[in-house]
């Protein structure tokens, strides 16, 4: 250890062996000695350490293994499908007209929306149902259950 390509390895390799030294009260020779502490050793190369733990190689081979399987069974299952005439486009109308129904921040719920317009308004039944996307038989409902019981 008397040379080194880098600037200071020498002197950060000798307080490191003085650090040793003096925690385990160990002579200076003895601290040189010892192996690098698990402690400063990086995660990941503890990590590569596989054959240490037999059982962790396993768990993971078993996952990558059903991962593949369920993928090729899901892969199979859509194939299937499409040959019965499962469709795409229209899995896709469906999810679209559903989108439609979902209601933004600034949008107000229907239902809330047609009670505000109810209460505050002199809109008929047709006009509150043709604003809120409701039927005129829900706005009647609404307007029902607004009533104060007599």
């Amino acid at each position: 250890m008397s040379s080194s390509e880098f600037d200071g390895e020498r002197t950060n390799a000798l307080a490191a062996a003085h650090r040793i030294a003096a925690k385990y009260k160990i002579s200076l020779k003895e601290a040189m000695g010892f192996p690098p502490s698990e402690r400063n050793v990086s995660r990941s190369s503890r990590a590569r350490n596989f054959h240490d733990y037999p059982h962790v190689v396993s768990n993971v081979l078993k996952n990558s293994h059903n991962e593949a399987l369920d993928k090729a069974r899901w892969q199979s299952a859509v194939k299937d499908a499409q040959n019965r005439g499962l469709d795409r486009s229209e899995q896709k109308k469906t999810v679209r007209k559903l989108r439609q129904y979902k209601f933004g921040k600034a949008r107000r719920h229907p239902v809330k929306h047609a009670q505000v317009l109810l209460n505050e308004t002199s809109l008929r039944f047709s006009e509150i149902a043709q604003i809120t996307g409701l039927n005129v038989y829900q706005v009647v409902t609404i307007k029902l259950q607004l009533r104060e019981a007599a």
